[in-house]
């Protein structure tokens, strides 16, 4: 089992991710980063996991393998970068970044 969190929670996590991953018999929801601190607390009571202050926070939780980033466009690339050093899979949402550079 793999053990996932999701970053950032809006539309497309909700939507999308966020029940996939609750389907999925293969992934464990390990939790849940948004700027919007209340939404991820109440993914986090409703998917179970846990509802991190900080993408820091998230990517130094060594039950999470991989990650969502489901942010603003703009730190897409930032965001999947970050975690990728930190040795986390990322599926990213499109577009990877919004500049060639």
């Amino acid at each position: 089992m793999t053990g996932v969190a999701v970053i950032g929670c809006g539309k497309i996590a909700q939507t999308r991710h966020i029940p996939e991953y609750a389907a999925n018999p293969k992934a464990e929801i390990k939790g849940f980063y948004d700027l919007n601190r209340e939404r991820a607390k109440q993914l986090a009571q409703r998917y179970g996991g846990k509802a991190y202050a900080s993408v820091e926070e998230l990517l130094s939780d060594d039950g999470v393998e991989a990650v969502s980033v489901c942010t603003a466009n703009h730190t897409h690339a930032s965001i999947s970068i970050q975690a990728l050093k930190a040795g986390r899979h990322v599926l990213c949402e499109k577009p990877m970044a919004t500049t060639l550079e």
